[in-house]
């Protein structure tokens, strides 16, 4: 019973990459009317999900990175920037304790990385 408290905040910060957030972060942003900072999400969300279906990395690392890096610079504030920060690095601890395959977690941020590039670049 005492581990499962750490169980599902583990689960529900890793739910930060999940696809149901990522649209509805989609949703939301489609909704600001800017094409530009629209495109950058569905790129990369794009980008990410082929590079999943290839090399079978991990799709939370992934899209929550790029919901973190993009977010971020819309916003354009620091405090914002640390606070997704550190829950996305909770959210990738929280992956490793759920036991999940460390080179797919990693793998995945590697495909948001390259997402994020593209989606910056093409967007």
């Amino acid at each position: 019973m005492e581990g499962s408290w750490k169980r599902e905040g583990a689960r529900d910060l890793i739910s930060l990459g999940g696809i149901p957030f990522f649209l509805l972060v989609l949703v939301r942003v489609y909704l600001l009317n800017i094409p530009e900072y629209f495109n950058q999400f569905v790129f990369s969300g794009a980008v990410v999900l082929i590079l999943f279906f290839i090399f079978k990395s991990n799709l939370y690392s992934g899209l929550g990175l790029i919901v973190l890096v993009f977010t971020s610079l819309f916003y354009s504030e620091i405090p914002f920037f640390i606070f997704g920060s550190i829950a996305y690095l909770f959210a990738i601890v929280s992956l490793i304790y759920l036991k999940y395959d460390v080179r797919k977690v990693f793998l995945g941020i590697l495909a948001g990385i390259v997402g994020v590039g593209v989606g910056y670049v093409f967007a």
